[in-house]
């Protein structure tokens, strides 16, 4: 195992144990929307924190979640579970961090959205999207065998505990989705489908779009993005717009396969790898252990089997995915699980990671 680098600085207390940070500043490798800096993928820097009397080393990009029960899911299906001391990504993992495993194992493939082995450009320090759970898992295992630690992608448990905070929050600030909308302007502290409906209806009302889907009876039709509307079985519209507690109506219909998701504004958003925004845009968005962008900007993979309850999947055995994306409604990018899961060979457009590990004593 390498050794593991790490220099004694201040304590502090948070959540019921204390964090010890042990290094001034990481490398210079990245750096998120808030402006901390994410170490290489393959760093082995480390900070120590105590979980009780026990001294724990954190590698340098993840948070501690400590030992201890929590509650797992909500309603009559809540149930106390005990999770022993683990670390988690504190934001997904990147573009730019996926790039330095791809460019360490060639065999591997780039992402769909991504161009002569390149992300979209600008998109360093976004989420990365198109990457199955087996693409996920060979980064973790690239990533152990770098550093030496256990890297793994997290259970749903894992996730959860990390998501909800010792509150049992329904989102990672607390338990309601605390959003807006008045006079153009969206209050949220995450990124959900009403980011990308407001920010191209303030925009860009009048850009012409057309409905693309080839079972939809308006394939071909032309509109202007204001007017862009999901059809009822009877023809009657719902136009794309937000409401005052900022969900988005004229999003999708799937009976008529209208609405924003079916335009071809949809189709090259999605070739750019969508509607991302920089790891750590939120800073109120934040888990109670310091997690970033647990709530919306990509769904995270979960090393978790589950009976798909939604979309294609529904009815399927499929790994789960948890906390949302920038598609995702406002409610979809809640804490608890929502029964949404993909197959582990599939590559998606809202779909990221990020990893666990168990800490080194």
């Amino acid at each position: 195992m390498k050794k593991l680098t790490h220099s004694l600085l201040l304590g502090v207390s948070l959540v019921g144990w204390t964090s010890v940070q042990v290094f001034a500043a990481p490398d210079a490798f990245l750096t998120a929307a808030n402006g901390v800096g994410l170490p290489h993928p393959a760093s082995n820097k480390t900070y120590r924190v105590m979980d009780g009397a026990r001294a724990m080393l954190v590698p340098e990009g993840m948070v501690y979640i400590p030992t201890g029960k929590f509650t797992f899911g909500s309603g009559a299906s809540a149930a106390s579970v005990e999770l022993a001391g683990y670390c988690l990504g504190k934001f997904p993992v990147t573009n730019a961090e996926y790039k330095e495993f791809l460019n360490a194992n060639k065999a591997q493939r780039p992402p769909s959205c991504w161009s002569g082995g390149n992300y979209p450009a600008g998109k360093s320090n976004h989420p990365v999207v198109y990457v199955s759970l087996e693409q996920a898992r060979a980064y973790a295992a690239w990533v152990s065998k770098q550093t030496g630690w256990k890297v793994v992608i997290p259970t749903a448990q894992q996730w959860e505990k990390a998501a909800r905070g010792p509150q049992a929050f329904l989102y990672p600030w607390g338990n309601a989705q605390d959003t807006s909308y008045a006079n153009g302007v969206l209050t949220a502290r995450f990124n959900y489908n009403a980011v990308t409906a407001v920010d191209y209806l303030k925009k860009q009302p009048k850009l012409a779009v057309a409905y693309n889907h080839p079972k939809s009876k308006y394939c071909g039709t032309k509109t202007t993005l204001d007017k862009i509307a999901g059809y009822n079985a009877a023809g009657e519209p719902t136009y794309l717009a937000i409401s005052p507690s900022g969900s988005v109506q004229g999003w999708v219909s799937h009976a008529t396969y209208t609405g924003f998701i079916y335009t071809d504004l949809f189709a090259a958003l999605n070739a750019q790898g969508g509607n991302t925004t920089p790891v750590g845009n939120y800073e109120n968005g934040k888990s109670p252990y310091g997690c970033y962008d647990m709530a919306g900007n990509v769904w995270n993979w979960c090393d978790t089997l589950i009976v798909a309850q939604n979309g294609a999947e529904r009815g399927r055995t499929v790994n789960e995915i948890r906390g949302g994306s920038w598609y995702a409604t406002g409610r979809s990018c809640c804490s608890v699980a929502m029964g949404e899961g993909r197959a582990a060979s599939g590559a998606y457009n809202t779909v990221g990671f990020r990893v666990a590990m168990l800490p080194a004593p």
